[in-house]
């Protein structure tokens, strides 16, 4: 007689046994993740489907840099910028086509209504030149409430690709998950960014960075040429000594979110 034995696997997330699990991208689908970052053993469907607003935080950050640099979408579709209220595009034969509205009033755009370029929807200084072909625009970065979680969720599947989904779904990360689903109650982690950004569309991760005597890693996080820094502890040591190391050398390290003035 033979007995059909199934073996379980852990949800990084719910933390439950599962028999099969659901592909995940490490780094948003959108973004271009890397072929080794698509994990297939760290999220059950349930969790991985709960988390659509979290990855499209993330997305929106970079929407727009994505269509300028030409980062494909899932199915290998043109990325075109759908997120936003002021601005726009579609993908033509030529290449991108980008609409801005900057003001006063609302404009049609391809058929869509845009609404003039201010703070308050996080696209300004919007400015055309025709004669030149040129327009230009500062957008709002990181303001997004989960824009945070959206890179901790990266984070955490950085833990599992590196020390197994047994280890990401151990308690010690409980405050990360809990950070990530914006439980109430949970620890705020900062993010630090690099402040000389590159545009290009190389995504990269690097291996877990440890200090010794401390339990928690460090990830280095490059989406199209933004350099994030995620420290993964509750009480963030390393990404303080960072922060201090670079005020006494006299280099920029910005970290959100910023302090008010």
């Amino acid at each position: 007689m033979s007995v059909a034995v199934f073996s379980t696997m852990i949800c990084i997330w719910c933390k439950s046994d599962h028999t099969t699990l659901s592909k995940e991208h490490a780094i948003p689908e959108a973004l271009g993740c890397p072929p080794q970052l698509i994990l297939d053993d760290v999220a059950c469907k349930t969790c991985n489907n709960s988390f659509g607003k979290v990855d499209h935080a993330l997305v929106k950050q970079f929407e727009i840099i994505s269509v300028m640099l030409g980062v494909r979408r899932k199915g290998k579709r043109p990325p075109t910028i759908d997120s936003w209220s002021a601005i726009s595009s579609e993908h033509c034969a030529d290449g991108p086509h980008i609409y801005i509205n900057r003001g006063p009033g609302d404009i049609a755009a391809n058929g869509k209504k845009l609404r003039p370029a201010r703070r308050s929807n996080g696209i300004e200084d919007a400015w055309i030149k025709p004669e030149d072909s040129k327009m230009g625009f500062s957008q709002q970065f990181g303001n997004d409430p989960l824009f945070l979680p959206s890179l901790y969720k990266i984070g955490l599947n950085l833990v599992a690709y590196n020390f197994g989904a047994e280890t990401a779904a151990s308690p010690q990360y409980d405050h990360v998950r809990a950070f990530v689903r914006s439980e109430k109650g949970a620890s705020f982690l900062k993010v630090a960014m690099d402040a000389v950004p590159t545009q290009t569309a190389t995504n990269r991760v690097s291996g877990p960075i440890t200090k010794n005597g401390r339990a928690y890693p460090m990830f280095q996080v490059t989406l199209l040429g933004v350099t994030f820094l995620l420290d993964m502890a509750p009480d963030q040591p390393c990404l303080r000594d960072l922060r201090g190391a670079a005020t006494m050398m006299g280099e920029k390290l910005y970290v959100f979110p910023a302090p008010k003035a």
